[in-house]
């Protein structure tokens, strides 16, 4: 078992079982995140990995969805050279992801997106738009765990600290409903 999966087991941040995403698709995996960032000792060699990847874009920003790119993104921008700040995005009434809260988004700025987990990109998509409403460049992204099906394609420059491998399917075609099994959705509780 690598370090990086090891330490996913051992902070018991990978789960097995039956799991309904925020993509909406369901699986037999789920990585909680939230278990590991709560670990900073673990957590420190993640990030310094995620922020060697970033430093090469030379972003003026790091910007992740909350809530898993909250504090992801300041411990990566804690990391970069110069005054790198961290911010987020947050949905509004409509779903959308704005940035509120005064960030300094300004035109030009350049920011290296960063997120917990990614399963579709979605999440990270919505970030970008937020970031570009404001008049900031995409320049580069990451993830602690990348667990896309293989050959889906982000728009930038893209790094994961570790890959996981997981099944998704579509609610209609998962064989765990077939089976009688429910979904549960762990960062809820249920």
């Amino acid at each position: 078992m690598n370090s990086w999966l090891n330490d996913l087991v051992e902070t018991e941040a990978l789960l097995n079982g039956h799991f309904l995403l925020a993509s909406g698709l369901h699986s037999d995996r789920y990585v909680l995140l939230a278990r590991l960032v709560a670990r900073p000792a673990r957590l420190a060699a993640w990030v310094r990995t995620l922020a060697h990847f970033a430093r090469d874009f030379r972003p003026d920003a790091v910007v992740g969805p909350a809530v898993g790119g909250i504090i992801l993104s300041w411990a990566v921008a804690a990391q970069l050279d110069g005054d790198v700040w961290a911010g987020f995005a947050e949905k509004d009434p409509s779903g959308a992801m704005v940035m509120r809260r005064g960030f300094p988004l300004r035109p030009g700025t350049r920011v290296f997106l960063v997120e917990d987990a990614l399963t579709t990109g979605g999440s990270l998509l919505k970030t970008e738009a937020a970031v570009q409403a404001g008049g900031g460049v995409v320049v580069g992204a990451g993830a602690l765990v990348d667990r896309r099906p293989a050959g889906t394609a982000l728009p930038w420059p893209f790094a994961a600290v570790t890959r996981l491998e997981a099944r998704t399917w579509d609610p209609a075609d998962c064989p765990l409903c077939a089976a009688g099994d429910q979904p549960v959705r762990p960062k809820l509780g249920a």
